[in-house]
């Protein structure tokens, strides 16, 4: 129990930081499509994508790997050794920050994007510092991550985040154009930096110069290139198959579409899962390090019934609240953009769970299994994008997403199910399905029946009330969640106490679950 209440203590401190940053961020990018419009903040959306990318290419491997034999090697009392791990993958990541850096800088003085049009030199310059910045932090969270130290990542982001959000709405009042918001993006990922720095010296162990042991070296060189092959080709299908090609053939603003539709969606995962997404990783190394493959496989069974949970939530509220959200925060210029937000919404949520098998698969050393994953992915990406985009535009990107997604859930499945027996309790995860789908029918039914333009808000507020006392009722959380749920609830007095009787009475009496 006491190991359960300090993974929720880190799960806590990054959910709410990320809670944070994705309101803030949330502001930031309506207050920019607003002030561009449609066709510019698709440029500007084409630009940060680009940013992202290049932070995936200089970064590769090196977070992951950081993050997994830090945390292993603490696992296994050998702090020395972590210390030594960080030294020499902060190194690399330092040359390999350079070499991206360099032939971006040299690839668009040749090519001369045509999205910045006259301005490519100004963004090649703000792109390339922004890129660095950001690079290089995220570097340092993963080895903070490794030391189960959440801390520094919190509080640079909350701090940049309300920085960031005043600079924007001044930038906007100003009547700024595209090249001020991105060098304020620019702006944000060095104080990203610069905060994080500081918090990493107050909170986390320095890297040391040393010596790796031989045979981790070997394991961990051998999961740096199967990891960076598997992140590299996965950048490839996170979204660029379908922003190039929506770039070239079809027009900005269908871009900025489905930014807008990638980046709800990745906010709404974000803040329903992101705490445990950032803290499984380290989590499921340690036990690695401290029991073997048969603890990981049981906290991936655990992890599999949240990361499901969440999912059916984020698809539910996602179909109930999405179309009245849009427009009123974007305006009806950009109603158009509903469906596929719709659409990314309700796949992310069901296929959510894959989070927890790559996790599994990074901590037990099966790479390869991920890496012939993300092939077979990528090559139905690029196929389906050349097939449906050209012709359907938006929707056909749309489609292509679906298509991607679905053959990655399904070849994890399959290639978990070869390494291990465990880790999908589907008796369960039926059952919550069933009551997900009643929360989703009665939620649309409430919201129609509510005039005005808030009724998305009662929608989502009725499958919030339906779902969660019913996945109790169906007895969906086991024994040791509700001990860990009464553990929590006591601390909130009278109200919590009043609150875990109802569930123990919908809980029933205690007995052993799927």
């Amino acid at each position: 129990m006491n190991r359960r209440l300090e993974v929720l203590r880190s799960v806590t401190i990054v959910s709410v930081s990320t809670y944070i940053e994705y309101a803030l961020g949330l502001v930031v990018s309506i207050w920019i499509a607003r002030a561009l419009g449609p066709a510019d903040f698709g440029r500007y959306a084409f630009t940060i994508w680009l940013c992202g990318w290049l932070i995936t290419c200089s970064n590769h491997a090196l977070t992951t790997s950081s993050t997994k034999f830090i945390a292993e090697a603490d696992g296994a009392g050998a702090r020395s050794i972590a210390a030594h791990i960080a030294w020499r993958l902060g190194r690399v990541q330092t040359i390999s920050s350079v070499v991206v850096i360099g032939l971006f800088v040299l690839g668009t003085w040749i090519t001369r994007p045509t999205e910045w049009s006259d301005l490519w030199l100004p963004v090649t310059a703000l792109v390339a510092v922004a890129v660095v910045a950001k690079a290089n932090y995220a570097m340092l969270v993963a080895i903070a991550k490794g030391q189960e130290r959440f801390e520094p990542e919190a509080i640079a982001t909350v701090l940049a985040g309300l920085i960031g959000v005043v600079l924007i709405i001044a930038a906007t009042w100003l009547h700024a154009g595209l090249l001020a918001f991105v060098a304020l993006f620019a702006v944000a990922c060095l104080m990203l930096n610069l905060f994080n720095r500081v918090a990493y010296r107050r909170y986390c162990s320095p890297p040391e110069v040393g010596e790796v042991p031989a045979t981790l070296r070997t394991r961990i060189n051998v999961h740096l290139r199967l990891t960076a092959v598997l992140v590299l080709l996965g950048s490839l299908k996170a979204g660029t198959i379908e922003i190039f090609l929506l770039n070239a053939l079809a027009s900005p603003t269908a871009v900025g579409f489905f930014a807008i539709a990638q980046t709800l969606t990745r906010g709404a995962v974000q803040l329903f899962s992101v705490g445990l997404t950032a803290t499984l990783l380290p989590y499921m190394a340690r036990s690695y390090g401290e029991r073997g493959q048969e603890h990981a496989t049981r906290f991936l069974s655990e992890a599999t019934r949240f990361y499901w949970a969440v999912g059916l939530a984020i698809a539910g509220i996602g179909m109930v609240t999405t179309p009245g959200l849009v427009t009123l925060l974007y305006g009806q210029k950009y109603a158009q953009a509903i469906p596929a937000i719709e659409a990314t919404l309700v796949l992310a949520g069901l296929l959510l769970i894959g989070n927890g098998i790559a996790a599994f698969q990074t901590v037990v050393d099966r790479q390869a299994d991920r890496v012939r994953i993300t092939v077979f992915a990528l090559a139905a990406n690029a196929l389906l994008g050349l097939l449906l985009i050209p012709s359907f535009g938006l929707a056909g990107a749309v489609l292509t997403y679906a298509g991607t997604r679905v053959t990655e859930l399904a070849l994890a499945v399959y290639y978990l199910r070869r390494a291990t027996r465990g880790g999908m309790p589907l008796a369960a995860m039926s059952r919550l399905l069933a009551v997900a789908l009643l929360a989703t029918a009665l939620a649309w039914l409430a919201g129609e029946a509510t005039p005005g333009r808030f009724g998305f808000v009662v929608g989502g507020a009725v499958f919030t009330f339906v779902y969660v006392p019913a996945s109790v009722l169906v007895r969906y959380w086991n024994n040791d969640d509700m001990l860990m749920i009464g553990a929590i609830t006591r601390r909130l007095g009278p109200p919590g106490r009043w609150l875990m009787a109802v569930l123990k009475m919908l809980q029933g009496p205690a007995r052993v679950l799927p």
